[in-house]
């Protein structure tokens, strides 16, 4: 049922649409986290875990895929405020 959540939020952010180059990790990252917290009582933890590493993961792919040297010192500078 997380899963579900988790898509339906990832899907209303429309990072996939507007970041086509981003990977799409979200089914991985929640799997990672139920990894660390399986028990029902740790579902608000999967939650949000899944969605930082969702944004880490997209903000990684920025870096790695989309930008060039100037606009991601720009990036670097504007996510450090």
């Amino acid at each position: 049922m997380a899963s579900l959540y988790i898509n339906s939020w990832w899907r209303s952010t429309g990072f996939g649409e507007k970041l086509r180059f981003a990977r799409d990790r979200l089914m991985e990252n929640f799997l990672w986290t139920v990894g660390f917290g399986y028990e029902p009582k740790f579902s608000s933890y999967r939650r949000m875990a899944t969605k930082i590493n969702a944004f880490i993961t997209t903000i990684d792919d920025v870096y790695d895929v989309y930008g060039t040297l100037d606009e991601l010192q720009l990036f670097t500078d504007a996510i450090e405020r």
